[in-house]
């Protein structure tokens, strides 16, 4: 018995015709028949009843269907099991990533995936959130590190970073020594703000609107460093997220909090679907662990080497 064998008995159980059976599954008719006689003759009973008007299972034929499904299905499910191994040895992902993404510890997360699999190539494309959920959704890439601002039935969401945003000022702006700024006061401000394709504008203008203004953006910017640098010259004020602005503090900035709390998350974004890519697969269960690992409280380094000598 083989397995291209049963793809034929169900073929003709299916259409009850050798010639449209033969036609379906892309074999001369002859082979096909040749392929069940000889098949009927190794289990010795007959599984097709035959006359000149139709062809239809015998009692033996309908139990032999049932079991070549299952049969059929499990072999699927082996070569679908072995893909994922053989992915994993030499594999190709395509990420999409915010820019912002380097001022937290994810790198570490590719750089420790990539370590461990190094047969997966990782391509890294830097872009704004729409535009990295759009290619998502259209396939281009396989997942994308982004900053969610509605759900998406489309998408499947796993939050690896919380965040809130923050005042950044330069040192000589009237608010540059408050503890905290109340969102509200800042209506007659400039701003110096990400574009508006990006999950840190929608959060922060949707903010404002519930705030009762509208922000005055004076400009647009994607890179972080060029945006404080037009801060620091006092051109206008900007919010970031809390991390990234500890990142780049220095004597010419000041960072002060907002109240109410404008909270950010990044997160690994998938299509919401069952079709994922073995890479793929592999990625999120690495990244699953990876995070618990984080979580967990680091030993001092000190405190580790007096254990280890």
């Amino acid at each position: 018995m083989e397995i291209h064998q049963l793809d034929y008995v169900l073929a003709v159980a299916h259409h009850q015709n050798f010639s449209r059976a033969a036609e379906d599954i892309k074999v001369s008719q002859p082979s096909l028949s040749q392929q069940i006689t000889k098949l009927e003759s190794e289990l010795g009973t007959s599984l097709f009843e035959r006359t000149t008007r139709y062809v239809q299972l015998t009692p033996a034929g309908r139990e032999f269907v049932t079991h070549a499904k299952r049969i059929l299905s499990e072999v699927s499910e082996a070569r679908d099991c072995i893909q994922e191994y053989v992915s994993i040895k030499k594999g190709h992902l395509k990420l999409g990533a915010l820019a912002v993404v380097g001022y937290y510890n994810l790198p570490n997360l590719m750089s420790s995936f990539q370590k461990k699999f190094p047969g997966i190539k990782l391509d890294i494309l830097e872009g704004q959130c729409e535009d990295l959920l759009y290619m998502l959704h259209s396939s281009k890439i396989d997942a994308a590190f982004v900053q969610i601002t509605k759900p998406n039935q489309s998408f499947r969401v796993n939050t690896l970073v919380t965040d809130k945003m923050v005042l950044v000022t330069n040192y000589l702006h009237p608010l540059a020594n408050r503890l905290s700024v109340e969102l509200k006061e800042l209506q007659n401000e400039k701003f110096i703000i990400t574009p508006a394709t990006s999950g840190h504008y929608q959060d922060f203008h949707n903010a404002c609107l519930i705030a009762n203004f509208t922000p005055t953006i004076v400009m647009s910017c994607a890179v972080v460093k060029t945006m404080l640098s037009f801060v620091r010259e006092g051109l206008g004020v900007t919010v970031l997220s809390s991390k990234v602005a500890e990142e780049e503090r220095d004597a010419g900035i000041k960072i002060i909090p907002l109240t109410p709390s404008i909270h950010r998350e990044i997160a690994l974004v998938t299509r919401n679907n069952t079709g994922l890519p073995p890479a793929l697969k592999v990625f999120l269960k690495f990244t699953s662990q990876w995070l618990k690992t984080e979580s967990e409280p680091q030993m001092p380094v000190m405190q580790q080497l007096a254990q280890s000598s």
